[in-house]
């Protein structure tokens, strides 16, 4: 008898055993979904915010026009008490959400990364559907700053122009042609609708993209030249336009000409991102040894780094747009979600 009471309470510790762990089991994968479904509300949260950070970008470009685009303020004019950290560090989007526009400053100092807040200038880099046979000497340069030959620089930017076909005509007095010894390839037919494109250009690598995505954009169906606004430029965009007007008049003095650059750029206190940013005038623009390409005035398209965060699980989500303003209308042209 005393055997099987001893039986008994074993199994019935056994159960006990089994049941206490199906229940944490159970408990567990009850916390696993839990959390799961949290984080994806989360992410679901921070990419409304994001959005919502994009339509307030839209509304301050619409309603405070900028009146002259600088590196401190580019696309929105705001009140001088403010800064842009006040209007684009917190944008309120929820109860629990935010939205940031946000940039790390790269390529504008020598003094390191700083996180910068506002819009940024598509008119301030090299719009890749301006280029063509006659001024294909800027994204060459371009690309020589980033570590390749003159050779290797201009078969690129050859590759580039005629992969859509458009700007790629040339006769022999300008020395353009294809490279025969790569792929034929049909030219696209229009003009390149987002920077990825370009990862379809043969010689075009990951590396390289990679060193020149921040300085060149696309934009527009129809260019008849290319301009690049002198107060939103970086650094390395002045220094490529004016070594291709050094390469084709070598007369000219490059040093000078950046120098005069940036300090129209940054204004009196040679910073970039202050409040004195672009006050000068470009004082050589009548001038015929100024790159014509430099040019000051008011830009039509410009991009936004959205930061959406949800404050409850933290999620985050970052979105970029290029956002087209126009006099009656202001529209997205493109966005993708980092």
């Amino acid at each position: 008898m005393n055997n099987n009471k001893g039986v008994v309470i074993m199994v019935v510790l056994w159960v006990f055993i089994v049941l206490a762990l199906i229940a944490w089991g159970l408990s567990r994968r009850s916390s696993i979904e839990v959390s799961v479904a949290q984080t994806y509300q989360g992410k679901v949260i921070s990419y409304a915010a994001a959005r919502a950070g994009i339509n307030y970008a839209i509304d301050l470009l619409q309603r405070t026009p900028s009146t002259k685009d600088t590196l401190y303020s580019p696309g929105v004019t705001f009140d001088t008490t403010k800064t842009p950290a006040d209007i684009f560090s917190h944008i309120a989007t929820g109860p629990h959400s935010y939205a940031q526009i946000i940039w790390p400053a790269v390529n504008y100092s020598l003094t390191g990364i700083n996180l910068e807040y506002g819009l940024r200038d598509e008119d301030g880099k090299i719009n890749i559907n301006a280029i063509g046979a006659a001024n294909y000497q800027i994204l060459s340069a371009l690309l020589m700053l980033k570590g390749l030959s003159q050779r290797d620089a201009d078969t690129l930017s050859m590759a580039v122009i005629n992969y859509t076909g458009i700007n790629a005509a040339a006769g022999a007095s300008n020395n353009f042609s294809l490279d025969l010894n790569g792929p034929l390839l049909k030219p696209k037919g229009r003009h390149y609708e987002n920077l990825l494109e370009l990862l379809e250009v043969s010689g075009m690598t990951k590396d390289i993209f990679a060193k020149i995505k921040d300085d060149i954009t696309v934009y527009g169906d129809d260019q008849t030249g290319l301009w690049v606004n002198t107060d939103t430029a970086n650094n390395e965009v002045i220094q490529a336009i004016t070594n291709a007007a050094v390469r084709l008049n070598p007369s000219l003095n490059a040093a000078d000409l950046v120098s005069e650059a940036y300090t129209v750029r940054d204004g009196a206190d040679g910073q970039s991102f202050t409040s004195d940013d672009g006050v000068a005038s470009v004082a050589n623009v009548n001038d015929p040894n100024w790159p014509q390409v430099l040019q000051e005035g008011i830009s039509n398209y410009y991009r936004a780094r959205v930061v959406g965060v949800d404050t409850l699980s933290g999620a985050r989500t970052v979105l970029e747009a290029v956002i087209h303003r126009a006099q009656n209308d202001t529209e997205i042209i493109s966005w993708q979600k980092d």
